[in-house]
């Protein structure tokens, strides 16, 4: 069985990443040290945790592990400069910490927590008699498994609770941690390499490879056919495997079919099926789900945007002990399952209301149909946004710094979270999920940036907004043209359009017009936008853009503005 091994610039590797984050010094950054520290309780009583990331562990390059092996062992050397005897364990990291651009205590909240959204609850490793000083070995068979079955890569976490604690040296020491991994390649079948994880083209535009091999030598000769559909092609469209040339990668050239029609973004499949002397290999097959980016544009509205209907949310006190109803809305979400409106109050904790329901459900004709309290977990909503992939309803705390998900059907009960400080977001606003990618995105409501993560934890990228958006706190996302809605209590009621590559589109100014201004005279506060079916049920399938109006802080003076946009959607 082949055996590969890892370790910093060693045999042209450098792909380690290691640090210490410190209680103590909850804010200095120790990325650069030639020493990894771990500690439950150092001589200040604080603790001191570890952060090992091997990366580049799979593919098809020289030296990788190949996608699709069956791992068989795996094992991390290290030399051990100052020992132990007390328990220690290592937990696989979820965040995406490697990448985060800072590594400090304080950028976790606390430090890494073993909840399951920072790191796996359960140790992949518990070592209960410590380690003595030298080069030591760790089985980490369990989590090189987990990361070969998809888990994704993050690196462990390396903790303990006693207070006699050790340390190695990291890969900017004497000896730098060594993985050495032991596996067997899978019997028949297609090994399909994405770069960078996932394909993706353009019409009109940037198209994207995949690679193509086989997981073991076949007996005879393999034939492989590339089908793509009306929306991509690929080139070539026929390969042919050896049983001497097996294990050669062969790279397929994806393009997107440059048509007319407008179809928003969507994902087309590649297929690849066998064909073979070889019974082992005839007829195996695989796909790989490729993102289309369309280049078409919607058509210009066939109305100018106008206000079909306004709504008083003090009037939703069903379930609200207060009874001043939703005073403050300050985020909005459409959960088509349910087919309801989801209303944030970020201030219904606070005075005078001291209320623990911050949460209420309408119908798109306005009419209440419930109420939550999602306080165990979250005080102050800022914002929601619905997965349609996952099913979850996500929501911002900028009080908390975090990303919070529920089961809409049960939103009291938080389902798990991400600290977005890591990310360098310091006023976490509205977010939005684009259905095409599976991320989300999330405004800082400061800096005036919007920043694209995965669902979960990992930084994709950040866009700076148009100067004309100034401390956005309410957006909405329509992936089938494109473009982003953003507003906020600083800009009243003017709504911006905003398409994929941060550009002004166009403002509306509708809702600053006399006639919808407040009773005492202002302009509206939008603080949610989301796009939901419209309240008339002969339009079909039109969807129109939801605004909710702040008002005045903490005064029960809240209106929900429902738009007719003048453009047909498909409902999400």
């Amino acid at each position: 069985m082949p055996t590969v091994s890892f370790q910093q610039s060693q045999n042209g590797y450098s792909s380690t990443q290691d640090t210490i984050i410190r209680e103590k010094s909850p804010n200095s950054d120790y990325r650069s040290l030639d020493r990894v520290n771990v500690d439950g309780s150092d001589s200040s009583g604080k603790v001191i945790q570890g952060l090992l990331y091997f990366g580049d562990l799979f593919g098809d390059g020289p030296g990788q592990i190949p996608v699709g092996a069956t791992i068989t062992s795996a094992t991390l050397t290290i030399n051990v400069t100052d020992n132990t005897g007390d328990a220690f364990s290592l937990n696989r990291m979820l965040l995406d910490w490697h990448h985060a651009p800072s590594w400090t205590w304080n950028a976790y909240g606390n430090g890494i927590q073993t909840d399951g959204v920072e790191a796996v609850a359960a140790p992949d490793l518990t070592r209960p008699a410590g380690i003595a000083s030298g080069l030591g070995e760790l089985d980490v068979t369990t989590s090189l498994q987990a990361w070969s079955g998809g888990a994704a890569n993050h690196g462990w976490l390396l903790s303990m609770s006693g207070g006699n604690g050790w340390e190695f040296d990291s890969s900017e020491g004497g000896f730098a941690p060594q993985l050495n991994v032991t596996y067997t390649l899978p019997s028949a079948q297609l090994v399909i390499g994405e770069s960078g994880g996932d394909t993706v083209v353009t019409e009109g535009g940037a198209g994207d490879s995949v690679t193509v091999a086989l997981g073991s030598a076949p007996t005879a000769n393999v034939t492989v056919a590339i089908a793509g559909t009306s929306d991509i092609d690929a080139t070539p469209t026929l390969l042919t495997f050896t049983p001497t040339d097996w294990n050669v990668a062969r790279t397929v050239t994806v393009s997107a079919i440059d048509d007319t029609l407008v179809e928003g973004q969507e994902t087309s499949p590649l297929s690849f099926t066998a064909s073979s002397a070889d019974s082992a290999y005839q007829g195996k097959s695989a796909t790989v789900n490729v993102v289309v980016h369309d280049n078409d544009a919607l058509p210009p509205p066939t109305t100018s945007p106008t206000v079909v209907a306004v709504h008083d949310t003090t009037l939703y006190k069903a379930g609200d002990p207060s009874g001043y109803g939703c005073s403050d809305p300050s985020g909005l979400a459409y959960v088509p399952g349910l087919d309801r409106i989801f209303i944030a109050d970020s201030e219904h904790e606070e005075k005078p209301f001291y209320s623990p329901t911050n949460v209420f459900t309408i119908r798109t004709d306005g009419t209440q149909a419930g109420s939550a309290s999602l306080t165990s977990f979250c005080k102050e909503p800022t914002g929601f946004a619905y997965d349609n992939d996952n099913g979850y309803l996500y929501i911002t705390d900028d009080d908390a710094d975090r990303l919070f998900w529920v089961d809409p059907a049960a939103p009291g009960t938080k389902v798990g979270e991400i600290n977005v400080r890591a990310f360098g977001i310091t006023d976490a606003e509205d977010p939005a999920y684009d259905p095409d990618t599976g991320h989300m995105f999330m405004l800082d409501g400061v800096t005036d940036r919007m920043f694209e993560l995965t669902t979960s934890g990992q930084l994709v990228a950040v866009v700076n907004l148009p100067s004309a958006v100034t401390e956005p706190e309410a957006m909405a996302y329509d992936p089938y043209a494109d473009l982003f809605y953003f507003a906020g209590g600083a800009t009243s009621g003017k709504i911006f359009t905003v398409d994929g590559n941060g550009d002004l589109v166009s403002t509306l100014t509708l809702l600053n017009d006399a006639e919808y201004r407040s009773d005492s005279g202002h302009k509206p506060k939008i603080k949610g936008l989301t796009l939901a079916p419209s309240s008339d049920p002969n339009d079909g399938h039109h969807m129109n853009l939801y605004a909710a109006d702040y008002g005045a802080d903490q005064v029960a003076d809240g209106r929900l503005f429902e738009i007719d946009m003048g453009i047909t959607w498909p409902i999400a």
